[in-house]
Parts: C-alpha cells; structure tokens; sequence
C-alpha cells in the first residue's frame, strides 16, 4: 500500500467544513509565512489585520517586515496583495461566519472573532489532538482552560470559546503571570505525586550523559560544578504540563493555559524552567539563568517565588536551590525521547551558564 499523500494546510481547513456538513464558498484569503515555523492566513479585513499585528511580536527581519507591511494594511487592506512575503490564496470556507484567521503551525487553529469561536484541526498528527481532548476532561477544575463548546475525538477536532486577551510574550517581564499558570498545574501534580531522593536522580543523570556523551567537554564540566551546588533532599516526579512557554500561557481577566497535548510524567520543575529555555530562542538567557543559580536578580527572584508558593510540592523545600537550574539543562540534554526537542538549544544554554557561572563564582573568590 502506497504512503498517503500528505495535504496542505489549507485544504484541511476546507475537508474540515466538508466534514461538519454545513454550506461553503470560497474566499480569497492573504497568507503570512514570518519565517519560524508558524504560518498565517488571514481576510483582508482590518479587524483580521489588528489582531495578527498584536499577534507578530518576533524579533527577525521577517517579523518585523510582516508587521510594517500589516500597519500599513490596516488602514488600506487591498495594498496587502502587493507585499512580496504576502500572497492570496482561495480558501474553502463556511458560508456563514467563515474564519478571520488561521493559525498554522503543528495544527491549525481557526479563530472567529466575531462568532466567537475557536476551532482546532489536526495536521499530520491526529493523535495529539485527540489525546489532548481526554486530557482535558480529566484536569481538575481548578486549572483555568478556555471553555469547549464541542469536540469530536474520532475526527479529531475541538471547538473552544474565543477569548478575547492575548498570549504571553516574554516569562521574565511577565514573570507574575507565568506563576500564577505554575500555581494553578500545583492542583495536577498533587494527583500523582512520586519522591525520588536527588542522590539517586543525580546518579541516573550521570549514568545516561555518560553512556551517551562522556566525552563532551561542556556535559563533563556541567556535571562538575552540579557535584559542587545544592541540591533539595529529594525532587518530585509526576504529571507535568509539558510545554508550557510564554506562547501557552493566555490571559484576559484571568490566567488561562493552553496546548495540553505533551501532558507527562517528568520532575516537577520542568515546568518552571522550560519557558526560559524555550524563550532562549528569541533572546540568550545566560545570565538570568545565572541569576538564578546565584539567587540574585531578576533570575533569583523567579527562584525565590517559586521556591516559596510551588517549591514544597516540586521539591519538598521553600527555599532555591543553586543546583536545580543546572539539573534541569542537564536532564534535558539527556531527554533522547520525542519531548527531547529542545537539546540543541540546551547544549548552547548550558555552555554559556557553565561558563558564565565560573567567571562570576572567580571574581567572588568562590571558584568552583
């Protein structure tokens, strides 16, 4: 049996509306490609074009031409087609209340601004999406989700509430939101809670960075300054999130977390560090990182407020600890499992924290 032939974005998005059985017509619609892994298509209405310029908030040349080119096309719409990283495309849609944009990535995501609907679609994995949807029904209530109007988990899809607020841009500016996130996943760690004593965890860690990568110079030198810092008793292991960064992190009235697809069992913190190593590629991160291991600014008060509101869950303390950062970078440098993504940022990361670290630790006299 031959492979199935892969299908565009875009021809999703019209087998979608087939699927649901509702009457269609076709719309030009303007595509948006900013040069990352996301894509957008939009009306050429300014309503679509507001929404998605409070939506680009990349640093790289595309975002930032794709934002200029998008102001501009607020104000005259039909100037769009002119933009050389912008193109019409004609898209099969529901006759009424079409979709203002969608939202192209690992899924697409059609929100409806005025219908105030927000329907997700898989693209190549429809598994995901399906067990995101289980996952959702079992998270405890106190956990703030957007509202599901209707899912189907055979086809999959899942049709939420549009909310009307925005995602997260930066978690060290926005540090007080991203905790109130963490505090609320405090109510899915207390499900199913295991103690692993740090001595037995630091070992395990060892054990596989050296089977894996004993020769590497800065994995050596990591694992010898870890053997120098503190380190909690004990760390807890559980069902984490799994992909909480700024971009999941939604609020209006309130703190809403978004993507449940990657929920797992991993050590607790790995919700606390994976959005800086996640921001990492947008903006170099060592010396908060730093800060954190040293307990000192910015990093050191992220730590210090972790520490005292999620710390005697995580890790059985309500205090930080200098170790646990370099912890995290080394255990997700030997993740070799598909939620490994993130090792070759982590391998830059921790380079620069390990050196970093020492240089500061030399000119205190505390060289490690």
């Amino acid at each position: 049996m031959g492979q199935e032939t892969p299908v565009g974005p875009l021809k999703r998005i019209s087998a979608f509306y087939d699927h649901l059985d509702l009457p269609t017509e076709q719309r030009t619609y303007l595509v948006l490609d900013t040069g990352n892994y996301i894509t957008y298509a939009f009306r050429p209405d300014s309503r679509a074009i507001d929404w998605l310029v409070g939506r680009i908030t990349g640093t790289d040349w595309k975002s930032r031409l794709g934002t200029m080119a998008l102001e501009t096309g607020s104000v005259v719409p039909s100037l769009l087609s002119f933009v050389p990283m912008i193109r019409s495309e004609t898209v099969t849609v529901a006759a009424e209340d079409p979709f203002d944009v969608a939202v192209i990535g690992d899924r697409i995501t059609l929100l409806e601004l005025n219908g105030g609907r927000v329907s997700t679609i898989a693209i190549d994995d429809p598994v995901k999406l399906r067990s995101e949807i289980e996952r959702r029904k079992r998270l405890p209530d106190s956990i703030n989700t957007v509202p599901i109007v209707e899912a189907d988990p055979d086809y999959p899809y899942v049709v939420e509430e549009y909310l009307d607020g925005r995602e997260l841009v930066d978690p060290i500016t926005e540090w007080e939101s991203l905790l109130v996130a963490l505090e609320q996943l405090t109510a899915l760690y207390e499900t199913d809670r295991q103690r692993i004593e740090t001595a037995t965890a630091v070992a395990s860690l060892e054990d596989r960075l050296t089977a894996e990568q004993g020769s590497d110079r800065t994995v050596r030198s990591a694992l010898d300054l870890l053997a120098h810092l503190d380190l909690p008793p004990a760390l807890y292991r559980g069902s984490v999130h799994g992909d909480l960064h700024a971009g999941n992190v939604f609020v209006n009235d309130g703190v809403y977390l978004l993507d449940w697809e990657d929920v797992r069992e991993d050590y607790l913190v790995d919700d606390l560090f994976r959005p800086f190593v996640i921001h990492h590629y947008d903006t170099p991160l060592h010396r908060v990182f730093v800060e954190m291991m040293e307990n000192r600014g910015v990093g050191g008060r992220i730590v210090t407020d972790y520490a005292r509101t999620i710390g005697p869950i995580a890790y059985g303390e309500s205090k930080p600890y200098s170790g646990l950062p370099l912890f995290y970078l080394l255990s997700l440098l030997a993740d070799v499992t598909p939620h490994g993504s993130l090792r070759t940022p982590c391998r830059e990361l921790l380079s620069g924290v390990v050196s970093a670290y020492r240089r500061v630790s030399s000119r205190s006299g505390t060289t490690r």
